[in-house]
């Protein structure tokens, strides 16, 4: 029987954080990482993903069909992809803007592009790219992951603060890489580097991918800050780590505050259909979940369009 809050969604879901298994992204398919989040959180390794890494011909397209297959089985509308450029890796993964505009013209805008940030450019460079990046290529945001750096910064540095200048200028949203993994150690997820920011760029939509994770509490008291204050604009999007470890805080925050949180499956790290799937196995109000699952996220993208 089908679950009427998926019937219900369907057709209208963002997933806000959604690495196609095809172009560039294959690099990043290719290293262990991916392998082992999917067996620690337990979900299987998504068929899209398995077929992109192949040694058939035209296995990226097979893999990119696949993947748009499983958005429609749980209607997903449209996923959000990031470009990026992570040198402080054992393996850098390099995913170019061009890329990104080049993946959304393949198919058809189901899958939209956030420009990455290379941080061995000079800063001048980095900011006519994100011009070129909005204006010209057309993608809907910016994704940032100043911790994996080839000399790590906390998001809060200084050096960033012409960075950030350029994004609010540009009225797109940020979304920054949060977790774990974000850097060489967990100091650099820590909440109160985002809380910095976000109040020093008052206007600028702040994302938090990965939802700070551990820093759950922290996190979801952020997003409070955030709602009541009007301070700033701060979202978290918990994505995989709403079934790890402590994660159920992050769903207390989501009933608490269901303006502050925007839903994403970070794939591959799990697969579309399992992600929206095990979100609807939470207790997740109604209202809060419609509001996680599109109304957020689609409310920032309709704010870019105009």
């Amino acid at each position: 029987m089908t679950d009427p809050r998926l019937a219900r969604l369907a057709g209208k879901i963002i997933d806000f954080r959604l690495r196609p298994p095809t172009g560039p992204y294959r690099t990043f398919f290719t290293t262990n990482v991916v392998g082992a989040v999917n067996r620690i959180l337990g979900q299987p390794v998504p068929r899209s993903y398995t077929v992109s890494t192949e040694p058939y011909p035209h296995s990226e397209e097979r893999a990119l069909r696949a993947l748009i297959d499983e958005m429609d089985s749980v209607g997903v509308r449209i996923g959000v992809m990031n470009g990026r450029h992570s040198v402080n890796r054992p393996v850098p993964v390099h995913i170019e803007d061009t890329d990104l505009a080049a993946l959304t013209k393949r198919t058809d805008n189901r899958v939209l592009g956030l420009a990455g940030v290379d941080f061995d450019k000079p800063m001048n460079e980095i900011l006519e790219g994100l011009d070129t990046a909005v204006k010209e290529l057309g993608l809907v945001g910016i994704c940032v992951e100043p911790g994996l750096a080839r000399t790590p910064m906390y998001a809060d540095d200084e050096r960033l603060f012409p960075f950030y200048e350029k994004v609010a200028e540009l009225k797109v949203p940020l979304l920054f890489m949060t977790g774990p993994l974000a850097g060489p150690d967990i100091s650099h997820t820590d909440p109160v580097r985002f809380d910095r920011v976000a109040r020093r760029y008052s206007t600028m939509p702040v994302v938090l991918g990965h939802g700070c994770y551990p820093y759950v509490t922290e996190a979801v008291s952020l997003a409070f800050k955030s709602e009541v204050t009007g301070l700033m604009n701060v979202f978290l999007s918990p994505d995989v780590y709403m079934f790890a470890p402590g994660g159920s805080g992050y769903v207390e925050g989501l009933n608490w505050l269901p303006n502050r949180f925007i839903y994403a499956s970070a794939y591959s790290f799990c697969g579309v259909e399992e992600g929206v799937r095990e979100t609807l196995k939470l207790p997740i109000r109604d209202e809060a979940l419609d509001a996680y699952m599109y109304r957020n996220a689609e409310a920032l993208l309709r704010a870019v369009e105009g």
